[in-house]
């Protein structure tokens, strides 16, 4: 998890990792809860537990991509 942010938003990091798509985004397993049945996997990466969500749905509910560069 990403330490100090307390908002909901992606790992960049970890999607490009991956390989990830661009539809799919990797969440904060705490999240969870904003998702429901929406969740489309859970994955483990370095000792924690993340989810993948729809990007449009992340979008929806507010999320931030974290290391958006224009």
């Amino acid at each position: 998890m990403s330490q100090g942010l307390t908002y909901l938003h992606s790992h960049s990091g970890i999607e490009k990792e991956m390989t990830m798509p661009k539809s799919q985004v990797v969440i904060d397993n705490k999240y969870g809860d904003l998702f429901g049945s929406v969740v489309l996997k859970t994955i483990k990466h370095k000792g924690a537990t993340y989810l993948v969500v729809p990007t449009v749905l992340f979008i929806k509910k507010g999320g931030v991509f974290k290391n958006l560069k224009l």
